[in-house]
């Protein structure tokens, strides 16, 4: 786990990224991503939802994660794409899937559970306000990818690499500098220092030589000061 559950800070909010994909010296806009963080009730506790959403032209893709309070272990994930539905539920024991939609096969996954997983990677980044973010600073986390007929123990490596600049849309901003390896895939983040909110990823395209897709913080996401 990244940081103890009694050293976390977080705070609900919401954030939107503008898309794109850069290959062979040109820009494509892929279309929108959103990142929100509130506090909801799951089965009649209290927890924290990560929602996740991203629109490809008319394709929606949506993540809703469901993380305890006070343990911050994942307990209920849904994620819905074009074709395809999966419901996740974490037991003590076990991580419960089932697959549906017209990919899904209607196919259930049971495999154990752990302590101080991650429901998925995207929970790294309200967590990035909780870091002691500083020049060599290193991290990890663990996460379970689950598909309808394997699935992978995946080990998150986050590292600070230094220091940098960033020009976005809402201004100019001094930003941590990081690599997150997830597998074989290292992607680049930069992170303002004011708050440790995630400004820009570049993600490689696998199968694409110098193919990146990047998201960038979009305008009026920087709260007046």
């Amino acid at each position: 786990m990244l940081v103890a559950p009694s050293a976390a800070v977080l705070k609900p909010s919401k954030l939107t990224y503008v898309a794109r994909l850069f290959s062979q010296g040109q820009a494509h806009r892929l279309g929108w991503r959103t990142l929100e963080l509130s506090n909801a009730t799951f089965e009649g506790k209290d927890v924290w939802l990560l929602a996740e959403k991203r629109t490809v032209n008319t394709v929606v893709l949506a993540e809703s994660l469901y993380v305890a309070k006070g343990s911050l272990e994942p307990v209920h994930r849904v994620v819905h794409t074009a074709d395809m539905d999966i419901s996740t539920n974490y037991t003590r024991d076990s991580i419960l899937t089932s697959f549906g939609g017209d990919s899904g096969g209607d196919v259930r996954v049971a495999i154990p559970n752990e302590r101080d997983l991650i429901g998925n990677i995207y929970w790294i980044e309200p967590m990035l306000a909780s870091l002691p973010l500083a020049p060599g600073w290193k991290g990890s986390a663990t996460t379970e990818f689950v598909g309808p007929h394997d699935h992978a123990r995946v080990v998150l490596d986050l590292s600070v690499t230094g220091q940098d600049s960033l020009l976005v849309p809402d201004g100019n901003f001094d930003c941590w500098t990081l690599t997150l390896q997830v597998g074989e895939t290292q992607e680049h983040l930069w992170v303002r220092k004011s708050d440790k909110v995630l400004l820009k990823m570049d993600t490689p395209v696998a199968g694409i030589a110098a193919a990146k897709v990047e998201l960038l913080l979009a305008e009026g996401q920087t709260p007046k000061s």
